[in-house]
């Protein structure tokens, strides 16, 4: 049913491009104006700034229960964030769709895999899928605040296509190809949990690159 969804979605999106693309067009300057301080919260350089200086701290600190589950969930997110990147990156490339101010008269269902153009990275959206991975993440720490995390992430998702650098449909797929890659991540990492062998936890700059070891072994094994 879900992937039903999914379909009938992104279906639409793609019916929807050319006709926002176009509405875009003759919009009044200051919508872009006004999305491009909304389009920031999606970038990836301060969110991974603001997770390292989380995990330096939490490393740091008197070794609590708290720093511990600071430093696990820090890790955890910068890892998601990481990986998720990596995911999107490589579908990019792959699918080669221009970006719109790159069309050129194409049509915006022009796609040229693997051929490394410069602007044809637009599908899926890189920003809509760390924020549909992280309002995951969210979802599952604060199960109450889903309409916040969610809100969030869609608004910044509309923020890209506003300022004109990707379709409906590139965002659409990011959203959700960010909320899939970070359920089968966090299913595998159980981040929420306590560590599960117990003790003091650990303290020092050595216990970040252990819990990075942790989750990225949990990815491995099989699911329990």
């Amino acid at each position: 049913m879900r992937l039903a969804l999914f379909l009938l979605a992104l279906l639409l999106a793609f019916i929807a491009d050319v006709p926002v693309h176009r509405a875009l067009s003759t919009a009044p300057e200051g919508v872009a104006q006004a999305a491009a301080y909304v389009t920031w919260i999606g970038k990836t350089d301060w969110q991974a700034l603001v997770l390292i200086t989380l995990m330096i701290g939490a490393a740091l600190a008197r070794p609590t229960p708290v720093s511990a589950a600071v430093l696990r969930l820090a890790v955890a997110c910068f890892l998601l964030i990481l990986l998720t990147g990596i995911a999107v990156q490589a579908l990019k490339y792959g699918f080669g769709r221009p970006r719109p101010a790159y069309l050129n008269g194409l049509s915006p269902m022009t796609f040229a895999p693997f051929s490394f153009q410069l602007g044809w990275k637009a599908f899926p959206s890189g920003h809509a899928t760390t924020m549909g991975a992280l309002a995951v993440m969210a979802c599952r720490i604060w199960p109450r605040a889903w309409i916040y995390a969610w809100g969030l992430s869609v608004l910044v998702a509309v923020s890209r296509v506003l300022v004109g650098v990707h379709f409906v449909s590139d965002v659409v797929a990011g959203l959700a190809l960010g909320a899939v890659l970070a359920g089968w991540m966090l299913d595998r990492w159980r981040v929420t949990e306590p560590f599960a062998d117990g003790g003091t936890p650990m303290t020092g700059l050595r216990a970040i690159p252990r819990t990075f070891g942790r989750l990225i072994a949990a990815l491995i094994k099989p699911a329990q």
